[in-house]
């Protein structure tokens, strides 16, 4: 099912083309067209699997940190503690993630992924690996491994600062 997305993605990545030569000399217009089709894809993949970006985030958080709070959880993946109930219940549902009281504050949830999160959770990265690869297809293993350095780059004088 990901390889048809990722064969159907093609179409709109071609519709650039059509973009005048002004817009394609501007290096802001790439960045956010090449941004957008690949949240485009990302979406669909997520989607194909029942899942929105903010599941995604919830799980991958989950992974890195291992155990939170329901709130923390929150904070970590940028949404509103609100929100966060809906994704956190969504994902016990699904039973990929273990919601249980903190024994020091019963006030509290922790938040685990399950053996199921942690499986979904792989799924997902080489799905995501998969998009990867077939946007940076068209370039050399250099040319990739430039544009990844110069884009690391790029992030730490803008985004780290």
């Amino acid at each position: 099912m990901i390889t048809d997305m990722a064969d159907n993605s093609h179409e709109s990545a071609g519709s650039a083309s059509a973009a005048p030569p002004e817009l394609r000399a501007s290096t802001g217009y790439l960045l956010t067209r090449l941004g957008a089709e690949s949240r485009r894809r990302w979406a669909r993949m997520l989607a194909a699997h029942g899942m929105t970006p903010h599941h995604y985030g919830a799980l991958m958080t989950l992974e890195n940190v291992k155990v939170t709070h329901q709130q923390h959880l929150a904070e970590l993946i940028g949404v509103d503690p609100r929100n966060a109930v809906s994704v956190v219940d969504f994902l016990e549902r699904q039973a990929l993630i273990e919601r249980t009281r903190d024994p020091a504050d019963r006030r509290r949830h922790t938040i685990r992924l399950t053996a199921e999160g942690r499986t979904t959770v792989e799924t997902l990265r080489r799905a995501g690996e998969g998009i990867e690869r077939d946007i940076l297809d068209g370039l050399t293993g250099d040319e990739q491994l430039a544009l990844h350095t110069l884009l690391q780059r790029l992030f730490e004088v803008t985004v780290d600062r």
